[in-house]
């Protein structure tokens, strides 16, 4: 299950608001804070491929101040576009 914050909060709220015995607290909190937790999912893929090295980092930056897609840039390095992504943000970071 997913988190669902609005619907526990919702719930809380209804749970506070109830003055009757009918009610049941202890439900409410446990239902409340199932949706407010996330599952692990069971399944993540395992990194196929490692991080560029510091050359290829320069490489992808000089290819990107061409005008270069990030995709562009990626096959050419043998990568991916998240890669190539990480390493351009990386160079923000620093000038910033």
């Amino acid at each position: 299950m997913s988190s669902n914050i609005p619907k526990a909060k919702s719930i809380l709220r209804a749970a506070i608001s109830r003055d009757n015995a009918e009610w049941d607290m202890h439900e409410a909190i446990v239902e409340a804070l199932a949706l407010m937790d996330r599952k692990k999912p069971t399944f993540v893929a395992k990194k196929r491929l490692k991080a560029l090295t510091w050359r290829q980092k320069l490489k992808a930056r000089e290819l990107r101040s061409t005008g270069m897609s990030q995709n562009e840039i990626a096959i050419r390095l043998g990568t991916n576009h998240g890669r190539i992504s990480e390493a351009l943000e990386e160079t923000e970071e620093h000038a910033a």
